[in-house]
């Protein structure tokens, strides 16, 4: 992953030749690139240590967001899936997911080549027309392997 955090250097619009520092992140959108601000102002190395511990506290704050919402996802009774599940049985835990946006976020959290084993299985083996093989099939993208 390439560093999105830069220091950025601000002229003190109220003080004449004093400099401020700031954090920003680096946003790339189509061919332009642009650097956003993500924190105050700073005219101190102190002010803006505290700043970097503020974003830090809430980078830690979203791991562990993101660390419950993947443990909801999987449930007690499917277990974890692991190298030696079949497609058959990944599908079986999937279409206990009740929650279509939980359901599809499961299949995406896939990697690659377990997506497409799984998809394969659904599009050769599986009713399409009804339950999740409908959601599945009016979903899946066969270009990136994802459903959308």
């Amino acid at each position: 992953m390439r560093d999105i955090f830069k220091v950025i250097t601000i002229d003190n619009q109220k003080e004449a030749g004093k400099k401020e520092l700031s954090i920003g992140i680096n946003l790339k959108i189509a061919d332009r690139e642009i650097c956003c601000s993500v924190s105050e102002n700073c005219r101190s190395y102190e002010e803006l240590l505290v700043e970097i511990e503020a974003i830090q506290r809430n980078l830690e704050g979203l791991k562990a967001e993101a660390k419950t919402y993947f443990k909801e996802l999987v449930s007690e009774d499917d277990s974890e899936i692991t190298a030696e599940t079949s497609p058959e049985e990944i599908w079986a835990i999937l279409s206990k997911i009740q929650d279509e946006l939980d359901f599809v976020a499961r299949f995406n959290s896939l990697d690659d080549t377990r997506r497409k084993e799984v998809a394969d299985h659904v599009i050769t083996k599986c009713s399409v027309f009804s339950g999740r093989g409908s959601v599945f099939s009016s979903r899946y993208n066969n270009k990136t392997g994802y459903m959308e």
